[in-house]
């Protein structure tokens, strides 16, 4: 009821001013700033597409002090960004309350100058824009995406000589240095434009532990060269080539609960995350507190005691590596755009791509790495049997806990797509295909021990540490042909209306293979191989639908081969009531493919299958007069209804079947399953306002809520006593019934506000003055145990610039600016692993920074 409210009242006032006199404060024919967008891969005024997108120009992102991927969230309704499931460097985009799982594709597509790729080598000086499209996008743009696209585009060569140099200071120790130049190699044929940034920051969370760094600092450099080349009319080629390498220790997860009444093996490991969240709230200057059947961490969060830095290791403990958090990427890559028109109507064009990364990340995602435990009781467990009456004596004496994974990724990636498109009196279309190839090593040593003693289940001969390891090839083969047309039928006597209609074919190839055991070797992770013995694997055995796997002493792996397709479609009736009016009612069906799940030990889930989305979206897109004060609203009501959904599922099982002790042999692992149904509904509303010349307002709303329908139950094994194998299947009877139930991790509300005020008062003798202020609240979101997901409440945070340009009429401009003005305390993600694991960790928003920037423009 109230988001049909809110969209029925915004349409009622925007037709109401519709026929409203043109009179603007500015030059500009609405009195506001015209958005060009490529939302449909080409060049259009954002308000006369049917297509619902948020566009932050240079000029937003330079006045909202967007100096982080992390920063966008802010300025965007309806969108999240929060660090990946696994790699905490990584961000993760989240439109319209779709997330990705753990092993799964995308939900949010990323492009950078038309071409897909990770958010791992994004960068965000020298652009064009930031476009946050909204749901599916599965017709036009290259990769299949089921909640939007983020679309990234840098500033081109110009044939003017230009440039300007950056510096700026903060707290942390901040500093950062951006330089730009443009050049005209031959006049009106060919111009190259560079840019490069270096950027230092000490880490926010105060590390105490001796000798190591603080976390969450900023170590990087970058730079991107594009050439444009012009030899005729008629030819055009722009090549754009980007190279990142960034070594930083990255946002840590935080413990933040662990069970008390925990059974199994989560009351076996929540003896020592207790005792964490303990240690933990003392650093923060507090004392931990008992809510219901957890004890909760208390106190400031930006105080650690944590190991860092890649190949750290303890001298005199009995560990052979210890390495917790760290992150090194190397990204680098191309893309190349020629255009070639034949004639005003007819244009062809070949968007080439290409990229290599490699990462290596380390982290510990429960936040218990570096603390000392008392083990006594834990090793009583391990070794004593159910009567847990080991030989040990209590007080045991303190072990060091190491809980932390350390991944390798290697990533190729080549992609191509050939658009034709022909703009004639009535009829627009683009038609063409798309192909790309990617070739992603996966490897990763996980490690779970107390002292020298592990907690994952080893068979192996030496009782010493055990590490999980796992490395995983996965090749894949994307096609696609795609065509989307649109008419006008104003010829035929219908004036503004327009129909458009477009269709995808696409097959996703995966071709996998993997390795997964435990082992008492510390061999590096990149270098590991099947032949380590004495070794316990975790894959599953035999063959069947095209998997072939090996489970025995000397063999673990498994290899297969799947396709996936599908076609996906979008179709929109448009009526353009007036110049300033578009009101339009679209359809669009999204598309994931599915992929192999590297840990499960049941054949029948060795792949998981392919989720789909078919959305319903209702917008108005206005601008007008309220007498001389120019304003624009943009509404957008959507409903989706989501089918297949790739969730994760962490399993509790024994990995002894003759006796299974809880306390001693108790397993978890996790996969990836299709569940049931879903549907998303809400409403986005966007607006900006000049009411007077110097001051212009913007504003962001969305409110969502998603619900699981019938047939998503999360399951578990038929027997948890018994070893998950084919003998014992996943029961989907039985486990968590999620119909009815709320989506978890997704904040019903957000709002966002900027203003700027162009201070034409202060003589610009002196400077051009411009004060900037923005506030961003999230509204808080629900947990759900069942997929691992933790609530966080809701926040609101502020920000501020004060701009000097053009000093005393010079190229030099300064600013002050401050994110998180008030300091507030947010969390980004949680994770609710409190009784499969026994623990409930977090990642938190950074505190308060600021700083000042020095600009130079020749």
């Amino acid at each position: 009821m109230k988001q049909s409210s809110i969209f029925v009242c915004s349409t009622a006032i925007a037709l109401a001013h519709a026929g409203a006199p043109l009179v603007a404060w500015g030059d500009s024919p609405s009195g506001l700033e015209e958005i060009l967008v490529t939302a449909r891969r080409v060049e259009e005024n954002q308000q006369a597409i049917p297509v619902a997108v948020t566009t932050l120009t240079a000029a937003a992102l330079e006045n909202r002090n967007v100096n982080s991927v992390n920063d966008i969230q802010f300025n965007v309704p309806n969108l999240q960004i929060r660090p990946s499931t696994i790699y905490p460097t990584q961000p993760e985009f989240i439109i319209r309350g779709q997330r990705q799982v753990l092993f799964t594709d995308e939900n949010v597509v990323t492009y950078v100058n038309n071409v897909p790729q990770t958010t791992r080598g994004l960068t965000l000086y020298d652009l064009e824009n930031v476009q946050s499209l909204k749901g599916p996008q599965g017709t036009l743009f290259g990769k299949n995406s089921m909640g939007g696209a983020m679309v990234f585009t840098t500033k081109r060569p110009t044939f003017e000589t230009e440039g300007q140099v950056a510096l700026e200071g903060g707290n942390y120790d901040l500093k950062k240095a951006t330089a730009i130049v443009n050049l005209p190699l031959v006049n009106d044929v060919a111009a190259l434009r560079v840019a490069g940034q270096i950027e230092r920051r000490d880490g926010v969370f105060e590390n105490s532990f001796p000798g190591m760094k603080d976390l969450d600092d900023r170590h990087n450099a970058s730079g991107r060269g594009t050439l444009l080349l012009k030899p005729t009319d008629k030819f055009e080629n722009v090549l754009t080539v980007d190279y990142l390498k960034r070594d930083e220790i990255p946002i840590p997860a935080e413990i933040e609960a662990a069970p008390t009444n925990a059974t199994g093996f989560a009351g076996l490991v929540s003896i020592l995350t207790q005792q964490v969240v303990t240690q933990q709230s003392q650093l923060g200057g507090s004392t931990a507190a008992n809510n219901g059947n957890l004890l909760v961490r208390r106190g400031d969060p930006f105080r650690m005691h944590a190991l860092t830095g890649i190949g750290t290791t303890i001298p005199g403990l009995p560990i052979s590596i210890i390495n917790t958090y760290g992150s090194s990427v190397l990204s680098k890559g191309l893309s190349n755009v020629s255009t070639y028109q034949f004639n005003d109507n007819i244009s062809l064009k070949n968007i080439l791509g290409a990229r290599h990364e490699r990462s290596t990340d380390q982290s510990d995602p429960a936040g218990v790495s570096g603390a000392t435990v008392d083990a006594s009781l834990v090793l009583n467990c391990l070794a004593g049997g159910p009567t847990c009456a080991g030989p040990f004596p209590s007080p045991f004496n303190t072990q060091f806990s190491n809980n932390n994974v350390n991944y390798f990724n290697r990533l190729k990636t080549i992609s191509d797509e050939v658009q034709f498109i022909g703009n004639f009196d009535t009829f627009k279309v683009i038609a063409g295909g798309f192909y790309s190839h990617s070739n992603l090593l996966y490897a990763v040593n996980s490690f779970f021990s107390i002292g020298p003693v592990s907690l994952y289940d080893n068979r192996a001969t030496a009782p010493t540490e055990t590490s999980r390891h796992a490395q995983a090839t996965i090749v894949t083969d994307s096609y696609a042909v795609f065509a989307q047309g649109t008419y006008d039928f104003s010829s035929l006597g219908a004036e503004g209306l327009r129909a458009t209609a477009g269709v995808r074919q696409t097959w996703d190839k995966r071709d996998y293979s993997s390795e997964n055991f435990f082992s008492s070797s510390t061999n590096e992770l990149q270098y590991f191989s099947s032949g380590i013995d004495p070794l316990n694997c975790n894959e599953l055995n035999g063959t069947v639908n095209g998997i072939t796997s090996v489970n025995d002493g000397t063999h673990c792996s498994i290899s297969g081969k799947r396709t996936y397709k599908a076609p996906t479609w979008t179709i929109s009736l448009e009526y353009q009531a007036t110049p300033e009016t578009l009101v339009y009612l679209a359809s669009r069906r999204g598309f994931k493919a599915g992929s192999p799940n590297p840990t499960t030990r049941l054949q029948q889930y060795a792949f998981f299958d392919s989720e789909k989305i078919t959305d319903f979206e209702l917008g108005l897109k206005h601008q007008g007069y309220l007498g001389p004060v120019p304003y624009r609203v943009n509404v957008a009501g959507f409903i989706g209804e989501y089918k297949n959904i790739q969730t994760q599922d962490i399993l509790t099982f024994c990995t002894d079947s003759v006796a299974c002790n809880p306390a001693q042999g108790t397993y978890t692992d996790l996969i990836v399953l299709n569940l049931g149904k879903a549907t998303i509904k809400g409403v986005e509303v966007e607006g900006s306002i000049k009411p007077i010349p110097d001051l212009t307002l913007d504003l962001g709303y969305s409110y969502q809520v998603g619900r699981y329908g019938s047939g998503s139950r999360v399951p578990q094994p038929t027997d948890p006593t018994k070893p998950i194998y084919n003998s014992n299947p996943i029961d989907f009877t039985s486990g968590t019934d999620l119909d009815g139930v709320e989506f978890a991790g997704v904040p019903r509300t957000t709002f966002n506000i900027n203003a700027v005020y162009e201070a034409s008062f202060i003589p610009q003798t002196f400077a051009k003055t411009a004060l900037s202020v923005n506030y961003s609240y999230r509204s808080e979101t629900k947990g759900l145990s069942a997929q691992g997901l933790y609530q966080t409440p809701s926040f609101g945070l502020w920000g501020g610039r004060l701009a000097f340009n053009n000093i005393a009429e010079s190229p030099l401009s300064l600013s002050i600016w401050s994110q998180n003005i008030s300091n507030k305390e947010y969390k980004l993600r949680c994770a609710d692993n409190l009784y499969s694991i026994g623990y409930a960790a977090c990642y938190w928003g950074e505190p308060r920074t600021y700083g000042i920037t020095a600009e130079y423009k020749f």
